[in-house]
């Protein structure tokens, strides 16, 4: 039967944002926990840090957050 909280936690688990149309997600820059709105849980979106503008994107459905390094002056 569905419809249970456990079922709803574990949907949530698999397919972040898709019932509560958000999630968190680490900054990939300064390492800031943000929390962002999911339009589509399996789809990707593009997204800037409100700490250190880092601009990057989340591939939902993969799992798979793309940015670009900053540069070595070292």
């Amino acid at each position: 039967m569905f419809g249970g909280f456990d079922d709803f936690l574990m949907y949530e688990i698999c397919f972040p944002g898709a019932i509560t149309g958000q999630t968190e997600i680490t900054c990939p820059y300064c390492e800031t926990l943000l929390t962002v709105s999911v339009a589509d849980p399996m789809g990707v979106d593009r997204f800037a840090c409100g700490e250190c503008t880092g601009e990057f994107e989340v591939d939902f459905g993969e799992g798979i957050i793309r940015y670009d390094r900053p540069a070595d002056n070292s």
